[in-house]
């Protein structure tokens, strides 16, 4: 599955930003202008609010920068792959569901209780003994809360590749950045891309998705409450009062895709910068690496096998004292220094794939 791009038609780049609101666009690379593709006689419904962009491009850069190079086993030279030519910045249509849960719940959980044990002894007398066993009891009780989040308002697969959608489809809604909807938010210039168009209706979102999350969240308060203790047999019935159904918002995120050995990857962030997903290219000579050192810890673990069999053979106790204490020195020692050259490894790595970073 690939995003709709559009070419500028004199030099041929993508245009990774502009207003589909203009009837115009601008190339900012040669600065053609062009009747945009997007415009159509079609009436549209416009949102009733926006998240607008509180991150730059810088952000989104540094977010990638700072997953990548960090990810122990990530190809150290990723970012020779990574155009920042393609990275998009989009608005994309959900749907606002906001309300209060209830749940009741019931489980049962555990305490611990002394058992008494009377037995006769050889003297005709009695012998009382205790011990700490595990019991379990009924408990319930109830949970409430609010609940509020967005979901992707398109239901069209072709329209976004997977990861995309998964990461875009549920998103915790932040009421101190909602604005009402204003085009001046989606910029003055050819800033904005809006990949898909809503295509679903908030009640078909709500019971494909929204009434799931609803109770899992209620689950999760009532799990909650019972942190820390050991239980089994939870169950909980959910309820819940539906304030706001499927208010249309546009909702910002940033993407970028990037191809390593004919596989594709990819680097998303929502557009306040609080949110990430990515996927990466394994280095597999760091994998390699790793594990040869562990397998030379394995055995060295193991060795102490041969032990008892030199001293069977020497026919002396005091061998076999004497190859252990070797044995559990030295694998000490070798767990040691192979941890510290696996640490180095990847310390190399991370150098190298900072270096590649910095010409981005």
């Amino acid at each position: 599955m690939e995003l709709q791009i559009v070419r500028c038609p004199n030099c041929k780049k993508p245009m990774t930003s502009f207003n589909p609101f203009k009837v115009v666009v601008t190339c900012s690379r040669c600065g053609t202008t062009f009747k945009n593709p997007e415009i159509t006689a079609k009436p549209a419904v416009l949102p009733e609010r926006i998240l607008p962009f509180t991150s730059q491009m810088g952000d989104f850069e540094k977010s990638m920068v700072d997953s990548l190079v960090n990810q122990d086993y990530c190809d150290k030279n990723i970012f020779a792959a990574i155009n920042t030519d393609n990275v998009f910045r989009a608005f994309l249509p959900m749907y606002l569901f906001e309300g209060q849960f209830t749940a009741a719940w019931g489980c049962e959980s555990s305490y611990e209780d002394q058992k008494v044990d009377i037995s006769n002894n050889w003297g005709g007398g009695k012998d009382i003994s205790t011990k700490t066993v595990k019991k379990w009891r009924p408990q319930n009780g109830n949970s409430a809360g609010r609940f509020a989040f967005l979901c992707l308002a398109n239901e069209t697969a072709d329209d976004l590749p997977e990861e995309l959608r998964e990461f875009t489809r549920q998103y915790p809604y932040d009421v101190m950045l909602s604005k009402q909807f204003d085009p001046a938010y989606l910029g003055n210039g050819d800033e904005t891309i809006i990949t898909v168009e809503r295509n679903a209706d908030e009640t078909l979102i709500w019971q494909k998705h929204g009434k799931e999350l609803v109770e899992e969240k209620a689950r999760q308060a009532a799990l909650d409450l019972l942190e820390g203790q050991e239980i089994r047999n939870f169950k909980a019935q959910t309820s819940y009062s539906l304030e706001t159904k499927g208010e249309y918002l546009l909702v910002p995120f940033w993407f970028v895709y990037y191809t390593v050995n004919n596989q594709r990857y990819y680097y998303l962030m929502d557009g306040t910068g609080t949110h990430h997903g990515y996927s990466y290219p394994v280095d597999e000579e760091d994998v390699a690496f790793t594990k040869s050192r562990e397998r030379i810890i394995s055995l060295t673990s193991w060795a102490w096998i041969l032990a008892p069999i030199i001293a069977y053979l020497a026919s002396s106790w005091m061998t076999l004292f004497v190859l252990l204490a070797i044995w559990w020195v030295a694998k000490f020692i070798v767990k040691k220094v192979m941890n510290k050259q696996i640490d180095a490894n990847l310390e190399a790595s991370r150098q190298k794939r900072q270096e590649g970073a910095a010409r981005l």
